[in-house]
């Protein structure tokens, strides 16, 4: 083996490293109480991703409104929602696939997605090593291929863990979820969806100069601020505006983005590394 090949085998393994250890995602989360409470209380959150951890900051602007919403509020039995289920016509069987579908990954996307990375890196290095060693074509195809792998996993899995972990991809009305989409998941107080009547959500996403951007909407009558015998008729009858209880409606509005860190510039610079050796001359594998 040729000093050339040593110096590419060395820097390809020096690419995977730094990109490994490197910062993944940047994220910013902004999220507003856009219905509900004075003053449009914003829940703002930055996280720093890497292979090992999250790290993150949050601040709430405007806080005195929500923290006295926080505390103004009932804890609701989630088994009065049910009778709104009934009567809408949904049953246990949707309930049930419901939840087994966010329960996909148990608020483990993004782990599991590490450890698909940290794989994918490892065959990288072996499949890049063995292509020097021996240039065969089927070798030079399979280090292509886990580059191309590698790459999906960064710029679609990745991101997309991130999204349902945070929650707010989630798309489902089943218990335990976040009426915010987890934007207020790292706040004192998390009021859940299976807390309101007439939930309604919507969630989106699309690309956008400063990385992958998805959005969030939520609107419903939180029971938990009426009073109990007149929750009955808001979960049969959704008031209009002037009616009782219509000042029980909160909507949030929220806004995820994910920004790449310096991961995807240690990816791409394995990538001329690659062509250089997808290029040059098959040799002899053995010198006798």
């Amino acid at each position: 083996m040729n000093s050339r090949k040593l110096v590419v085998i060395a820097l390809s393994g020096l690419f995977l490293l730094s990109a490994w250890s490197s910062t993944w995602f940047e994220i910013s989360a902004v999220g507003v109480y856009s219905e509900g409470l004075e003053r449009e209380p914003t829940i703002t959150t930055e996280y720093i991703i890497d292979s090992n951890h999250e790290s993150f900051e949050l601040s709430i602007e405007n806080s005195t409104p929500l923290l006295l919403y926080w505390v103004n509020r009932e804890s609701v039995s989630p088994q009065q929602i049910d009778t709104e289920n009934n009567s809408s016509g949904s049953t246990g069987d949707d309930s049930e696939e419901s939840t087994t579908e966010n329960q996909a990954c148990s608020g483990s996307c993004l782990e599991m997605t590490r450890g698909f990375l940290k794989l994918t890196m490892l065959v990288m290095f072996a499949v890049f090593c063995l292509s020097l060693v021996r240039p065969i074509s089927s070798v030079k195809i399979a280090t292509v291929a886990t580059w191309l792998i590698g790459i999906s996993i960064i710029l679609i899995a990745i991101p997309l863990a991130i999204a349902t972990d945070f929650g707010i991809s989630g798309g489902n009305e089943s218990g335990g979820e976040s009426s915010t989409g987890g934007f207020d998941t790292n706040t004192q107080e998390t009021v859940e969806v299976n807390q309101f009547a007439h939930f309604q959500q919507d969630s989106g996403f699309g690309i956008s100069l400063n990385g992958i951007k998805f959005t969030y909407e939520s609107m419903g009558f939180d029971l938990g601020l009426l009073d109990e015998e007149d929750r009955e008729n808001i979960i049969e009858n959704a008031p209009l505006e002037g009616e009782p209880g219509y000042e029980s409606l909160i909507g949030f509005d929220g806004e995820l983005t994910i920004g790449p860190g310096s991961l995807i510039t240690w990816w791409l610079l394995i990538l001329p590394l690659l062509i250089l050796n997808l290029i040059e001359p098959r040799e002899s594998i053995e010198e006798e």
